[in-house]
């Protein structure tokens, strides 16, 4: 009885030994792609799939894995609200990640929802500083656009090269940050 015992415990320490050649294997993958993130900066970083997820994550939208969709790939967040959580209904706020392949989001969007009319204002404001504190994380100054998304001013232009497009209405505001060279159904 103790012979099959040993065994077993044998296997089980050669079976763990296994496992932990596979999780060193797993680390080290995982501090490459740290590393090689870390030099990326501005856009090139931002448009990276885990970057993206990641940093919308970080913000609370709890997006879900940026994989195959309908049209190319995508990840969607939220909504989350942003203010006035007291009201009725309050103003929430979704993000998305979309792209026509794995390795590269082609548009990151954020789409405010204004449900609550009395703390509008405040939303876009919450919206603006939010857009801003994701994009800081790559490096990118969103100040040229946070003027305009606090006023809810409809607008298009370029951000350190990539282009952007506020649409508003008043019961919506969508910011959406485009790729250039991006490739996705909805971009062409």
């Amino acid at each position: 009885m103790r012979l099959p015992a040993a065994l077993f415990l044998a296997a089980l320490a050669l079976a763990g030994c296994g496992r932990a050649s596979q999780g060193d294997a797993v680390r080290k993958q995982e501090e490459a792609r740290a590393a090689e993130v870390a030099k990326a900066t501005g856009w090139d970083r931002a448009f990276q799939p885990d970057v993206a997820v990641g940093a919308a994550n970080q913000f609370g939208f709890r997006p879900s894995a940026y994989t195959a969709a309908k049209q190319g790939f995508a990840s969607v967040g939220g909504p989350v609200t942003i203010a006035n959580s007291y009201a009725k209904k309050p103003s929430t706020i979704a993000f998305a990640a979309t792209g026509g392949a794995a390795d590269k989001v082609d548009s990151i969007a954020f789409d405010l929802a204004i449900n609550d009319a009395d703390s509008a204002e405040l939303a876009r404001t919450r919206m603006a500083d939010l857009v801003r504190d994701y994009l800081f994380q790559s490096k990118i100054d969103a100040k040229p656009v946070h003027a305009a998304i606090e006023k809810g001013a409809p607008s298009k232009g370029t951000l350190a090269g990539t282009g952007y497009a506020i649409d508003a209405t008043p019961q919506h505001l969508t910011v959406t940050f485009t790729r250039t060279g991006a490739n996705a159904p909805a971009n062409s």
